[in-house]
């Protein structure tokens, strides 16, 4: 099924749904800003590496991100596509860091040319079925938007069918809102659609700082066997000692933790988890940069020891807080019970 949506001046409510959102991206790399949401559109410049643009859109399965865009174009390139001095151009979201909710921009963004697409997964809405305005809880269930069945574009979930019930978000009337499969079912083709865990910043962060806890305790395991080793007498090689530990900068920001300050402890400790490994691969560096036989003082290992100490305690206080937090859902709380 394909949607052909006809192009006309933008709209003032259109341009007031986009701006509403207030959502923010920050390129994480140099990367093209493209006419449509795909490689075969237009190429219309290139974005600098940590600049930061007002998104004005989205694709139905969140892969492109359309943003305002007020600078230079490339030499050659159309100009269909600005109005006012504002270009409605598109980026690759996997460039992208955001602030704000993805999942609220409006599907096609702002539309200046003629455009066509696939529609997304669709499901049928009764009357009578339980929906919800941003978060899920009684408190955010309101009155069916519709008055008779009515199918409707899906346009994200929370969650999975593998986690048993999940949740779907819908449009209608320029507005979002939220349903559980429970009451709908499974829309054929769902897992296209962005998942919001992975969107918010809640979801990212989980996925960030579980990813820098496993690099994190791979290079503690490797130094941590060699002074162990050493502490009970035993020989360990020189080779292959790992490149010191550092967290990544796209891993977590300031501003991401002062949205999600729940985190801001986990990120603490991972720090001063990496302070404690970098040192103890400093003092066994040292070591093996010795002439001979390389003999290590009961001194040193005590030191090293010290080192490897914190960091384990340091990496058990971030699992331990990232535990609770894994079955922790952004929207509705600990369980996914149907209301």
């Amino acid at each position: 099924m394909v949607a052909l949506l006809t192009a006309t001046l933008i709209g003032t409510a259109q341009a007031q749904e986009a701006a509403s959102t207030e959502v923010y991206v920050t390129v994480q790399d140099y990367a093209v800003l493209r006419a449509g949401p795909g490689t075969h559109w237009d190429r219309l410049t290139v974005l600098p590496y940590g600049t930061t643009y007002r998104a004005t859109g989205r694709t139905v399965d969140g892969d492109w991100i359309q943003i305002a865009y007020s600078g230079e174009l490339e030499l050659g390139a159309r100009g269909d596509f600005t109005v006012d001095g504002i270009t409605y151009g598109w980026v690759a979201y996997w460039l992208l860091m955001w602030t704000g909710d993805i999942l609220q921009l409006p599907i096609d963004g702002i539309v200046t040319v003629p455009i066509a697409r696939s529609a997304g997964p669709t499901m049928i809405l009764f009357p009578d079925e339980y929906v919800y305005v941003g978060g899920v809880d009684p408190s955010t269930r309101v009155q069916s938007p519709y008055s008779t069945p009515v199918t409707v574009e899906v346009t994200g979930r929370l969650g999975s069918a593998d986690g048993g019930h999940f949740l779907l978000q819908f449009k209608v009337g320029g507005k979002y809102y939220w349903t559980g499969s429970w009451a709908v079912g499974v829309p054929y083709g769902y897992m296209e659609l962005p998942d919001a865990a992975y969107l918010y910043p809640y979801g990212r962060l989980l996925l960030e700082l579980t990813s820098e806890l496993n690099r994190a305790g791979s290079i503690f395991d490797d130094i941590a066997g060699r002074w162990w080793a050493l502490d009970a007498g035993q020989t360990t090689t020189c080779n292959n000692i790992p490149e010191d530990f550092s967290l990544r900068e796209s891993s977590f920001s300031e501003t991401d933790l002062r949205y999600e300050p729940i985190y801001r402890p986990i990120a603490t400790a991972l720090q001063e988890a990496q302070n404690g490994i970098n040192a103890a691969l400093a003092k066994f560096r040292l070591v093996c940069q010795g002439e001979g036989s390389r003999l290590v003082q009961p001194d040193e290992i005590a030191a090293a020891l010290t080192d490897i100490d914190y960091a384990e305690q340091n990496l058990t206080v971030a699992r331990l807080l990232l535990l609770p937090l894994q079955r922790h859902d952004p929207l509705i709380g600990e369980s996914r019970t149907p209301p």
